[in-house]
């Protein structure tokens, strides 16, 4: 391709996937957040908020104010130990709880979209009534985030190697979404290209399949051959990680597919954002600037 990428994608990030000190320490989340927003390289991204009133408050108004367009990512839901699909009033009451702050949130950042895993139980260890119960979810999510302009995202996980959570193959994915979209106009997917090869889908399928629901697009990387690696599974090491599944030559599938499908295009550009920690010993500058370089030699060589 001889035009540049940014005419047919809006390039992003995902701040705590880069920053994963985040998670325990709330001011180094807000240190890096505030530096995030003024970032040149990037027209969008994903983030979180840190616990705390003090914190929030002051990064309300920042990522409200940057200019940038940004998502909502559930990061620092439970959702191994409390389900989505809650099936007992006890847990649907926790999990609304934890929810409802979230959406508060979401709503008070200003953002587009609304990214969620389905979380336990895992697709192979599910009934159909954890399958009736996460639909009764979507519905519910997708209501409560249509006042705020907010768009529910799911992001399909593994079944059985990492995650191990109820969504799962991109079959049942779009049968999921045909059900919700049915009723809801503001659903779709966060289709991230790292767990693709974690559950055995073909990166030119799944685009042209999941192309109808996609929303937002996550480019990064696993290592699945050697179980015996130190970031086996979903651990989301750089595009180009020795050993890992998706480099270069995987970018230009990836592209083409989304090209193919019209996600990527000069009308109304996709979104389209690097989620990964940074090479081992190296800066985040360093990763993300290796990482955009990758993405923009697969690019020139559709």
């Amino acid at each position: 391709m001889k035009e540049d990428i940014r005419e047919y994608a809006k390039l992003g990030l995902v701040h705590h996937m880069l920053y994963p000190e985040c998670g325990s320490d709330p001011e180094i989340h807000v240190k890096t957040l505030l530096e995030f927003l003024e970032r040149t390289d990037i027209e969008t991204f994903d983030c979180c908020l840190p616990s705390g009133d003090q914190y929030r408050q002051q990064l309300i108004p920042e990522i409200k104010n940057c200019g940038k367009t940004v998502s909502f990512a559930i990061h620092y839901y439970p959702l191994r130990s409390l389900p989505l699909a809650a099936k007992t009033p006890d847990n649907h009451a926790r999990t609304w709880m934890i929810l409802s702050d979230m959406i508060e949130q979401a709503a008070a950042i200003g953002a587009e979209g609304f990214i969620f895993g389905a979380g336990t139980p895992s697709y192979y260890d599910a009934g159909q009534d954890d399958f009736a119960a996460f639909d009764r979810f979507c519905d519910k999510l997708c209501t409560k985030l249509k006042p705020h302009g907010i768009t529910a995202m799911l992001e399909p996980f593994d079944m059985d190697i990492d995650k191990r959570f109820l969504y799962g193959p991109i079959s049942d994915c779009i049968e999921l979404a045909q059900r919700i979209t049915a009723k809801h106009d503001n659903f779709g997917f966060e289709l991230d290209m790292a767990h693709l090869p974690l559950m055995r889908e073909d990166f030119s399928s799944a685009i042209a399949r999941t192309a109808p629901y996609l929303k937002r697009i996550h480019l990064g990387n696993c290592v699945l051959k050697d179980k015996s690696h130190l970031r086996w599974g979903d651990t989301h090491p750089p595009v180009g990680f020795p050993g890992g599944e998706i480099d270069v030559p995987e970018l230009m599938i990836i592209l083409r597919g989304l090209l193919q499908c019209g996600f990527l295009n000069q009308t109304n550009r996709g979104n389209l954002l690097m989620e990964m920690t940074t090479f081992p010993g190296q800066s985040v500058d360093f990763t993300v600037a290796d990482n955009f370089v990758r993405l923009e030699k697969a690019w020139r060589q559709l």
